[in-house]
C-alpha cells in the first residue's frame, strides 16, 4: 500500500456529508439572495469539491476499504453523500456548461446506484433491526438529488419518474425507521448524529417534487411539508444533545438536513404564495432555517480544521535541578 493510501485512510467518510452540506448551502443562499447567488454558490461548490476529493481518493487508493466500509451498517450508509455531492455539483455546473455537467452526472448516478445495490445486498444478508439507522434513507431517497439537474440535462421524464419513485420509497421506509427508533433500543454514540438525517429525505423529496412536477398535488405537498417541518423541529431538539458532546467527525451528518430544510421551505413558499399569499410568512421561517444551517455548517467546518490541525506534543524537559 502506498504512503498516500495510508494517509488517506485517516480521512473520515463523514467528511462527504460536510461536502454535501457546503454544496447545498450555496444552492440555499442562491435562492434567498439571488443577486449574489452565483458568487456564493460558486464559493460553496468549490469548498464542497475540496472536501469531497480526499474522500473519493481514499477509496481509489484503498479499493478494498471501499467494500469493507460498504459492509458496515453505519459507515456504509454514510458513503452515500459522496455521490449525492457529485449530483448536486452537476446541478451547479449544468447552469454553466451542460457537457461538463453530464460528464459528472452520469458517473455520479452510476456510482450512487452501484453503492446502493452493494450496500443493501450486504445488509439484507444478515439483517438486524438494531443495525437500521436513519442514514439508510440516503441511498434510496438520496438518489432524488440526481433529479435536480435532470431537466437541464435533457432528462425531464426520468427526473419526474425518479422523484415519484423516491417519494414512494420514503413513505415505505418511514414507519419501519420510526419503529426501529422507538422499540429497537438506543443507537450507539457514533451513530447518534444520524438522527439529524431524519429531516433530510422528506425535505429533499419536497424540494425535488416542487422542482420537477409541473402541477404538484396539494395533498402530497401538504403531507411532505407537514412531515418535513415536524422532522426539522425534531432535529433542532436533537442538536441540544448532540452538540454538547465532544466533537466527532460523524457530526458532519447533522449539517445537510438543516440546509435542505431551508431550501424546501423556500420552494414551498414560492409555490404557496401564488394562490395563497397569506402564507408568505413562511419566508421568515426559511430565513431562520438558513441562518441556523449556515452557523451549523461553519461550526462543523471549523472543528474539521482542528481535526486535521497538527497536534502539539508536550515538551518534556530533560534538565535536572
Amino acid at each position: 500500500m502506498s504512503t498516500i493510501g495510508v494517509v488517506l485512510r485517516q480521512v473520515p467518510t463523514a467528511q462527504a456529508a460536510l461536502a454535501l452540506a457546503f454544496t447545498g448551502l450555496g444552492l440555499a443562499w442562491s435562492l434567498f439572495l439571488p443577486s449574489s447567488g452565483d458568487i456564493i454558490r460558486g464559493i460553496c461548490a468549490l469548498i464542497g469539491a475540496c472536501l469531497l476529493i480526499p474522500v473519493v481518493l481514499k477509496y481509489i487508493f484503498n479499493p478494498q476499504l471501499f467494500i469493507v466500509d460498504l459492509k458496515h451498517p453505519l459507515y456504509g450508509s454514510l458513503m452515500a453523500p459522496m455521490s449525492m455531492t457529485m449530483l448536486v455539483l452537476s446541478d451547479y455546473w449544468s447552469s454553466m456548461h451542460v457537457v461538463s455537467a453530464r460528464l459528472l452526472w452520469y458517473p455520479a448516478l452510476l456510482l450512487h446506484f452501484t453503492m446502493m445495490i452493494l450496500f443493501f445486498s450486504f445488509q439484507l444478508r444478515k439483517f438486524r433491526l438494531i443495525n437500521l439507522y436513519p442514514s439508510w434513507f440516503l441511498y434510496p431517497v438520496g438518489a432524488i438529488s440526481g433529479t435536480l439537474a435532470g431537466a437541464q440535462l435533457g432528462h425531464s421524464d426520468l427526473a419526474v419518474t425518479m422523484t415519484h419513485f423516491c417519494i414512494a420509497v420514503y413513505f415505505i421506509m418511514l414507519p419501519v425507521m420510526l419503529y426501529r427508533l422507538c422499540f429497537a433500543g438506543r443507537m450507539p454514540r457514533p451513530a447518534r448524529p444520524t438522527l439529524a438525517i431524519m429531516a433530510a429525505p422528506v425535505n429533499l423529496s419536497l424540494t425535488a417534487y416542487l422542482l420537477n412536477v409541473a402541477e404538484p398535488d396539494p395533498i402530497l405537498v401538504g403531507a411532505l411539508a407537514g412531515i418535513g417541518i415536524t422532522m426539522t423541529i425534531l432535529v433542532y431538539l436533537c442538536y441540544f444533545d448532540l452538540l454538547k458532546h465532544r466533537f466527532q467527525p460523524s457530526l458532519a451528518a447533522v449539517t445537510f438536513p438543516s440546509v435542505i430544510s431551508a431550501v424546501s421551505i423556500d420552494r414551498l413558499t414560492d409555490w404557496l404564495v401564488i394562490d395563497h399569499p397569506h402564507w408568505a410568512w413562511l419566508e421568515r421561517l426559511g430565513i431562520f432555517e438558513i441562518t441556523v444551517a449556515t452557523g451549523l455548517v461553519l461550526w462543523v467546518g471549523w472543528h474539521y480544521i482542528f481535526y486535521y490541525w497538527p497536534k502539539k506534543k508536550p515538551v518534556i524537559s530533560l534538565s535536572t535541578k
